[in-house]
């Protein structure tokens, strides 16, 4: 396998031989002697031993024999700036010294150099001297990497139309941007380019055309908000009517539809600027929105996370005269204002306003055949006129019910849960399985209003609806959680003989869960349950099926602790024999017809160049970004884009794989084994390691385990050290400027959001707010974990609350559904990088302690009389 190079992260704009990693992903097939090659540390599909050099093939994609697809081997891909004659190049970059390494790379280029090598190299120096700030330069240098041909000729041109049109020179940029082919991956960019070139040149509706075809494609905000903001103003330096009424709807899509409001204050003062030069009449349409288009506002600011001004739009909305009287546009209002509240934590009013809402949405559905109860068990309120359990008032001279009234019954039911109003929300859930039993929601309903029924304290009703679960909806994806809600139920209280058979039955209907969350809990609980029932035999055998079937999954650390427990040898025997197992499958190659396509050969220039966005640009029309690409493309794709320096984007490939259902089949290849032999490569590319001389130094320093450190920066920030949240929180390790600050001081370090985007800042204040947390938990330290998302006071009280209770039975029951997925995920990642990187002794996830806090149970126990 090839090593990832470890160095320095830098700016953004650095080149991808000075990004990303700051040491090698881990251990490597690439420097071993031939006979350790292989089966100890090859990837998944990893090519053979490479032969001698002078028969090696010069690419890394290989020809097939006649009627044999090509083959991507790994190993061949190196960077431009690896060669052996730029060494002083590549000095100077790692130094930022841009201006030094252009001169260089020029010096470098003036040597004997093939056609391939010129072409190449001269890229290079075009984005060198973009670098040191040499537009014109730069692009001098991309036209005699275009006129050299070769795979990146139309990248080349298109750098260049850049370049010359950001340089003020419309009629050079133009030139080059027509010459640049249809079917490269960014030809869909030329627009923006080709607009401002003409809007420069003063021909505005040959420009508009132009943006507006731009913008009416998909692209990341941070893309298309300033290309429309660009867009507006254009517009309004070429005063006209029609002009001022599209450069306010251009603004207004900036305002309503930009994550965050990213660019509202700007498309603000646009809006208002163009507002002013128009006649009342036709300014009036503006002011004075009708209807659909508050409701279309108010949908798309929740859709940007733009809540409190969702909200405002929305009490305009709910006061129209459309909105006072059932219909599919009252229904739609009121859970749009319903679903405000509840993101601004106003959740008592949102599950009143939600009340209205199921009202405007018309009379309940006629009633139709299902295996539903009326009202699951809740007693409908007497009274016509009166709101009934689910805080509904009926409807005088309804019709037929809002197309939404299903979706909206829903959300009611999870914004009375929220607040702990469990007779509504089992009377709103209810409602859905009465009205709609075929509905996609109505088995998620029959779980959520289940659990609403044992918030109430009906035990019977609760274990009867689960109970009927799997004959009621034999086709519902809720079936496996309603079932284990049940057993969960009867583990809890002791009933271990109780949770047995729903267990069972769960299993026999999914016999292979893979969500990260649920992948390995019916086996692990099913064996525990027999070995807290007398049969230890059957018992341990299933928590062995669990270590061998389910890799390193938060349920496999849960098996191996416990089995350790009762039967040590059994443990070390289980866990010895899957990773034999794995070590010694057989080799396969990556191989597929789509290697010899034009996309995948300038994805590997680009990525040899260090241009990962676009080289996945180039990826994405094989399918990779839709996950429709074969297989073999996938992996060579996440190889490609770690080696160009894209580490979150090429680990994204394998990670989403684990969750993704559509996903399953990429996830079958590697999630099912354990990382050695070929296995190993894709673990190291879903689990790599980054920054590792900091992350070495600073876990030292805040005495944690590295490999918790590289779990909580994974789930975090996906190893993005510029990442931001909507809650303000920044980096690897996803800081807020308070806890930062309380950590830095004692460091001598900066903590403003600016310098918590600096990897050696983030790390170090991170790592010792987890030594903290760890402290706090001495007897648990993998408290720390729930601890580090919900805050270290909330599980110091969930332990309050439930101080004998067992790790796993803790977990399940963390009140935040968010803080419950974290605290697996990350325990997942611990048990990967403990196993990956730090030795086969098992480390802190595979010896989780059995009680949530081994000192509350004790002391519960002394305290006994």
């Amino acid at each position: 396998m090839f090593r990832l190079d470890a160095r320095s992260g830098a700016a953004a704009l650095a080149l991808a031989a000075t990004l990303a990693l700051t040491a090698s992903l881990g251990a490597s097939c690439a420097g071993a002697p031939p006979a350790q090659r292989g089966a100890a540390a090859c990837p998944p599909l990893c090519p053979q031993p490479a032969p001698p050099a002078s028969a090696a093939p010069a690419g890394p994609v290989v020809p097939g024999t006649p009627g044999e697809a090509p083959a991507f081997d790994p190993e061949r891909l190196t960077l431009v700036l690896d060669d052996p004659r730029l060494a002083q190049v590549q000095k100077l970059v790692e130094q930022e010294a841009y201006a030094g390494a252009a001169a260089a790379m020029a010096q470098a280029l003036s040597a004997p150099l093939s056609p391939a090598d010129a072409a190449a190299f001269r890229y290079q120096l075009g984005r060198l001297r973009v670098l040191a700030g040499d537009p014109v330069g730069a692009a001098k240098e991309y036209d005699a990497a275009a006129a050299a041909g070769g795979p990146l000729a139309d990248h080349a041109r298109f750098a260049a139309a850049d370049l010359l049109a950001r340089a003020g020179q419309p009629d050079a940029a133009l030139e080059r941007a027509r010459a640049v082919a249809s079917d490269v991956a960014i030809a869909d960019e030329l627009d923006r380019i080709v607009a401002g070139a003409l809007a420069d040149k003063g021909d505005i509706e040959g420009a508009a055309a132009r943006w507006r075809a731009y913008l009416s494609r998909s692209w990341p905000a941070s893309t298309w908000v300033p290309e429309a903001l660009r867009f507006a103003r254009a517009l309004l330096r070429h005063p006209s009517q029609d002009h001022a009424e599209e450069a306010i709807r251009v603004a207004r899509r900036v305002i309503d539809e930009a994550p965050g409001g990213a660019g509202a204050g700007e498309a603000k003062e646009i809006q208002d600027q163009a507002l002013s030069t128009l006649p009342f009449a036709r300014r009036k349409p503006f002011l004075d929105l009708g209807p659909a288009d508050l409701l279309a506002r108010a949908r798309a600011l929740l859709a940007s996370r733009q809540d409190k001004e969702a909200l405002a739009v929305t009490d305009a909305l709910i006061a129209l005269p459309e909105a006072q009287a059932p219909s599919a546009f009252a229904c739609d209002a009121f859970a749009a204002r319903g679903e405000a509240l509840g993101r601004l934590r106003r959740r008592a009013e949102a599950a009143d306003l939600f009340g209205t809402a199921i009202e405007r949405c018309g009379p309940a559905a006629p009633a139709a055949g299902g295996a539903a109860p009326a009202a699951a068990g809740v007693t409908p309120a007497a009274g016509a006129s009166a709101p009934d359990a689910a805080g509904v008032t009926p409807a005088a001279g309804a019709s037929a019910p809002a197309p939404r009234r299903p979706e909206t019954l829903y959300n009611a039911g999870r914004a009375s849960l929220r607040v702990d109003r469990h007779a509504e929300a089992a009377a709103r859930f209810a409602l859905i399985e009465k009205e709609y039993p075929e509905h996609r929601l109505a088995d998620d309903a029959r779980y959520l209003g289940a659990r609403a029924l044992l918030g109430l304290g009906d035990q019977a009703q609760f274990v009867q609806l689960l109970t009927a679960m799997p004959d009621d909806y034999p086709s519902g994806d809720m079936v496996a959680d309603g079932l284990f809600e049940l057993a969960l139920f009867e583990m809890e209280r002791g009933d271990w003989a109780g949770a047995v058979r729903p267990l069972e039955r769960a299993l026999e209907r999914f016999p292979h869960e893979r969500a990260y969350h649920a992948a390995g809990r019916l086996p692990y609980y099913l064996g525990r349950a027999h070995i807290e029932t007398g049969s230890p035999d059957k018992g341990k055998a299933l928590l062995e099926q669990v270590i061998r079937d389910y890799p390193l999954s938060f349920y496999m650390a849960l098996s191996h602790a416990r089995l350790a427990d009762v039967d040590p040898a059994a443990a070390e025997r289980a866990l010895s024999a899957a990773l034999e197992r794995d070590a010694s499958a057989p080799y396969t190659e990556l191989r597929s017809p789509l290697f010899a396509q034009p996309a995948f050969t300038r994805a590997l220039e680009l990525a040899r160049q260090g241009e990962a966005r676009l080289a996945r640009r180039e990826l994405d029309l094989l399918g990779v970004g839709g996950k429709t690409a074969p297989r073999e493309v996938m992996w060579a794709s996440a190889f490609l884009l770690a080696r160009a320096g894209a580490l979150p984007q090429s680990y994204s490939i394998l990670r989403t794989a684990m969750a993704a259902p559509a996903a399953v089949e990429l996830a079958g290849e590697w999630v099912d084994h354990y990382p050695v032999g070929r296995w190993r490569g894709a673990w190291e590319l879903a689990y790599p390691r980054p920054f590792a001389g900091v992350v070495t130094a600073e876990t030292k320093r805040s005495g944690i385990p590295e490999a918790l450190a590289y779990a909580i920066m994974r789930e975090e920030s996906a190893f993005d050290p510029r990442v931001a949240s909507p809650a303000q929180a920044f980096g690897l390790m996803q800081l807020i400027v308070p806890t930062a600050k309380r950590m830095a001081k004692p460091l001598g370090l900066p903590w403003s959001a600016n310098a918590l985007k600096r990897p050696e800042v983030n790390i170090a204040l991170g790592c010792r707010y987890l030594s903290q947390l760890r402290g706090q938990f001495s007897d648990n330290p993998l408290l720390a974990i729930p601890a580090y998302n919900a805050g270290g006071g909330a599980p110091k009280r969930w332990i309050a609350e439930r101080p004998s209770q067992s790790f796993d039975l803790w977990v399940e029951r963390i009140p935040y559904e968010e803080t419950r997925l974290y605290t697996k995920r990350v325990m997942t990642s611990l048990a990967v990088y403990e196993l990956l990187y730090a030795g086969a002794q098992p480390g802190e996830a595979l010896r989780t302690p059995l009680p949530a806090s081994p000192a509350a149970r004790s002391a519960v126990a002394n305290a006994a009389p």
